[in-house]
């Protein structure tokens, strides 16, 4: 009999000794497992705004941790190793104690944990597990994922997570080529998200290869029709089976420019050394200070979420 996984957006159906898409999802013994539960293949502290978050607890660190998996074949993964199928083994996973995670976190100042680098929506039952802990002891939750959830996924993970950073990488034609994906999912993950009144900021890499401008403005527009704040643009580099050109600095620009014809209020560069400080929209003070040449802070410009000059609401969440 075969069992339907529910985990994500392609609700895999699998046979009694099969294993879906992700690597990670098995039908076993009559159940569905999530192949090397609480194997964690990264376990490391890191700067929030390496999520990307930029507009939650800035300047704070996050411990951050992952299992194998992921449910898309991006040609492109940064983090292949750990998330493709065809390198499941590779790096073996170290059973980590949940407790042993959360005091982790506090003895190193972190007032979150993240479930980054690989695909948390194919191991959301170790994570929600870990969630659950950590909130019951005051810590924030982050989750960094492709976006590719299920209504039964949405269900049971917002409740429990309070910022995601979801990776919007293209439009449907892109997600074909280069993912085997779909960008319907994502979209509706981010709308769904977005009424949740959840923390919420979208990354898109941009191949200058393969991103048009056009393509860029419609992104734009879908993402504020979606009510979408924060929006990441960060420039490609080589890795995985994409070997062309890095992005170059000018054609990010231009990418920036056709983002800001979506009217969403705060946008920046990423993998890039143009200016990613935080401005008020309507008056444009600096708010928070530059993430790339000098120390992170909060400036007294930014007072309980309003900007101090002028008084508009600044998104985010910016106190522990």
């Amino acid at each position: 009999m075969k069992l339907r996984c529910d985990f994500c957006y392609r609700h895999c159906q699998l046979e009694e000794g099969q294993t879906g898409l992700c690597g990670v999802r098995t039908h076993k013994e009559g159940k569905l497992i999530t192949s090397g539960y609480g194997a964690l293949v990264s376990l490391a502290v890191d700067p929030v705004e390496k999520k990307p978050l930029y507009h939650f607890l800035p300047g704070s660190r996050t411990m951050s941790i992952a299992m194998f998996g992921c449910n898309l074949t991006c040609q492109f993964c940064q983090n292949y190793l750990i998330s493709q199928s065809d390198f499941a083994g590779v790096i073996a996973g170290q059973p980590v104690d949940i407790q042993e995670i959360i005091d982790g976190a506090k003895d190193r100042h972190c007032p979150s944990i993240s479930f980054t680098y690989s695909e948390p929506l194919v191991w959301q039952d170790y994570m929600l597990e870990v969630a659950k802990r950590a909130k019951q002891e005051g810590l924030a939750t982050i989750m960094v994922t492709n976006g590719t959830f299920s209504e039964e996924a949405l269900a049971r993970i917002v409740p429990w997570i309070d910022a995601y950073n979801i990776d919007l990488k293209g439009d449907e034609s892109f997600y074909h080529r280069l993912c085997g994906g779909s960008d319907e999912p994502v979209l509706e993950a981010i709308r769904y998200i977005g009424r949740a009144k959840a923390h919420l900021e979208v990354t898109t890499m941009v191949m200058e290869s393969m991103h048009t401008l056009s393509m860029i403005e419609t992104l734009a527009h879908a993402l504020h029709e979606r009510g979408v704040q924060v929006w990441h643009l960060s420039r490609f580099f080589p890795n995985y089976h994409c070997t062309e050109a890095e992005t170059s600095e000018s054609f990010l620009r231009q990418a920036l420019e056709a983002a800001r014809t979506g009217s969403i209020p705060y946008i920046y560069a990423g993998n890039s050394g143009m200016d990613q400080s935080t401005y008020c929209p309507s008056c444009h003070e600096l708010l928070v200070t530059d993430r790339i040449r000098s120390s992170i802070h909060v400036l007294p410009t930014l007072k309980q979420g309003r900007c101090s000059s002028c008084r508009y609401p600044i998104y985010g969440r910016f106190g522990s």
